[in-house]
């Protein structure tokens, strides 16, 4: 009896609650209340303490519980037959889930002792109601067996996807030290190039100045006068303090002198324009007002001796600003800060011209240099940015044009502007020239790594201050320096 009864419950349980429906109808002794829900009305909300117990006679209901995240999830659908709020009614505890009309429902409401009474009438109806009773037990077993196969699928195709997720986690660990490895190696070779970059200038000053003392050291030692020795002294002295002229001050002390001394080849008048006013002045009194051959002759001699000073000095600096890359690069590796000291700036600027100067031949260089303070700073390293700047302003300008150099103050910064006359740099890639690797010199020189300004950026960031650029109203670029004072 039961087996069938679970049968007929499963193939149409609306036929049970019909005829109880029908029994609470007729019966006077039942006080229940048949009502309608339109969607979305609730029979009972989560946590409520329910009275009643309803015979779902039309409609679907929803039953859906909140998860400790504040989400709503629902749990189970109740179809005609089904006794909503069966569990909490009977235990007394509070509902479990909320239930709300899905589509538009029709119930019974009943109290407790009603359905006690039900439970407690004539044989035929009280054997439907406990008919009613199991058959939504059934299908709560049913739901729970359902659930639960569910529930170990759901496991199943999780530990799949952990296994998966452990075996993509293996593979990205892989990549990342590989990529960790390629950066490393990407670093090294952008350092050893940057290294290469920087120590190519200080090379080449040191071999020109090399050739050119191989050249003059035995026509001084064929030519020198030993009465003059004290003369020569000076002049070689004169040479190793040499710091670059102004373009116009050269033009107007060559002006001069070729008024002076019309019969003195321009070269040779050319050269004495880049001596100091001190050696300036002992040329004039050696050469007199009427200077016949033995006084140019021991003109030469006196280049010769001042020039050969001035290679030295380049052989110096050059030699120094090479040991400053290999510290700098001692200091990288063992990542210390370097060390800083008080330095004036426009004597790095001038030594960075001293050593490019065979760059700027055909370039008028304008200086405009304020008094500036002294300022904290590691003095290899700023003199690469110099060097970087200037160098990029010569390719700008293919060796040709203007430079200006100027430095300032204020309460803040020591600034230094390195402007040239070029074509500027086109607006499209202006806000790209400082990153890594690059480079627009493949379009108008045969070498450009890309870095310098890159490495440019890095050093002035690293003592606190900026670089910034920008096209000049009159034509070329402009890059402005800012050191913290």
């Amino acid at each position: 009896m039961i087996l069938n009864f679970a049968k007929n419950w499963l193939q149409d349980p609306s036929r049970i609650t019909s005829q109880i429906a029908k029994y609470l109808k007729a019966s006077r002794a039942f006080d229940v209340e048949e009502l309608d829900f339109d969607k979305d009305d609730k029979f009972f909300s989560e946590g409520d303490f329910n009275e009643s117990v309803y015979i779902l006679l039309e409609g679907t209901v929803q039953l859906s519980k909140r998860t400790p995240n504040g989400r709503n999830i629902t749990v189970d659908w109740l179809r005609p037959g089904a006794l909503v709020g069966l569990i909490s009614f009977v235990t007394g505890e509070p509902v479990l889930t909320t239930a709300v009309a899905a589509s538009p429902c029709r119930a019974i409401k009943m109290k407790e002792k009603d359905f006690l009474e039900l439970q407690r009438s004539r044989d035929e109806v009280a054997l439907l109601a406990q008919q009613l009773i199991i058959g939504n037990l059934i299908d709560r077993y049913h739901h729970v067996v359902s659930v639960h196969v569910e529930l170990e699928s759901i496991n199943e195709t999780l530990e799949k996807e952990r296994n998966h997720l452990r075996q993509a986690l293996k593979q990205l660990e892989e990549t990342q030290h590989r990529l960790i490895s390629q950066e490393k190696m990407a670093t090294l070779g952008q350092l050893v190039a940057g290294i290469a970059h920087e120590i190519n200038n200080p090379a080449a000053a040191m071999l020109r100045a090399s050739e050119n003392l191989t050249e003059y050291l035995p026509e001084i030692i064929r030519h020198a006068n030993p009465d003059q020795g004290d003369q020569y002294d000076k002049f070689f002295r004169i040479g190793l303090r040499r710091v670059v002229r102004d373009s116009g001050e050269q033009r107007r002390i060559l002006k001069e002198l070729e008024t002076a001394y019309p019969d003195f080849p321009r070269s040779l008048l050319r050269k004495v324009t880049s001596m100091s006013d001190e050696a300036l002045e002992i040329v004039k009194e050696q050469l007199g007002e009427k200077p016949d051959s033995s006084r140019r002759s021991e003109l030469i001699k006196m280049i010769l001796f001042y020039e050969s000073g001035y290679f030295l000095k380049n052989l110096q600096s050059s030699t120094k600003r090479i040991g400053e890359i290999v510290s700098s690069l001692k200091s990288y590796s063992r990542q210390d800060k370097g060390k800083y000291e008080k330095a004036d700036l426009r004597d790095g600027l001038n030594d960075t011209l001293l050593l490019l100067s065979n760059r700027l031949k055909k370039v008028d260089v304008i200086l405009n240099f304020s008094d500036i303070p002294p300022i904290d700073v590691i003095t290899g390293e700023v003199n690469q940015v110099w060097t970087n700047l200037i160098i990029n302003a010569c390719d700008a300008m293919q060796d040709r044009g203007e430079l200006v150099i100027s430095c300032g103050h204020d309460e803040r910064y020591v600034w230094v502007s390195i402007k040239d006359n070029g074509p500027g740099i086109p607006s499209s890639v202006i806000g790209e020239i400082f990153k890594p690797n690059f480079t627009t010199k493949h379009k108008t020189t045969s070498f450009g790594l890309g870095l310098g300004l890159s490495i440019s950026q890095q050093i002035i960031q690293k003592h606190g201050g900026k670089i910034r650029v920008k096209n000049a109203e009159d034509g070329g670029a402009e890059f402005k320096v800012f050191l913290p004072v």
